[in-house]
């Protein structure tokens, strides 16, 4: 009886913080600005560990996972500047820890960012500034 009472405990205690052995505390985004690339985004917000990430379109951006949404603007000449606001949700794996490794596993999850997921693939629209003519076309 102990045997299995350990073994259980043991299998407990294994699984406990699933989402953040299986998917860790950061996450790959990519972003993209639809039809224009080359544009230039600042991505802020996010965790604790606040994310200040440049980048040009496309990119890849690794940040960490967190309940607090982050905020996207790109700029391009000849466009209106795009911004996006990027919410997360909770991750599947979180309801692994709540039947399997409780509140203990939940608790883990949720102090490293592992509870929740973004978005992907991030798409922000530009517009161009007048009937799709670019700045340097209009002064030529």
């Amino acid at each position: 009886m102990n045997v299995k009472i350990i073994s259980l405990l043991a299998l407990t205690v294994s699984l406990s913080a699933c989402s953040t052995i299986v998917n860790g505390s950061n996450q790959e985004l990519h972003f993209d600005t639809a039809s224009v690339e080359g544009a230039d985004c600042v991505l802020t917000g996010g965790s604790k560990q606040s994310v200040d990430e440049s980048f040009t379109t496309p990119a890849v951006v690794t940040v960490p996972r967190s309940k607090k949404p982050l905020k996207a603007r790109c700029t391009m000449n000849g466009y209106h500047a795009g911004t996006k606001t990027i919410t997360s949700t909770y991750e599947a794996a979180t309801a692994g820890n709540l039947l399997l490794g409780g509140f203990i596993g939940a608790g883990v999850d949720a102090a490293t960012g592992a509870l929740y997921k973004y978005p992907e693939a991030i798409s922000i629209k530009m517009k161009p500034l007048n009937s799709g003519a670019t700045i340097n076309e209009i002064v030529r």
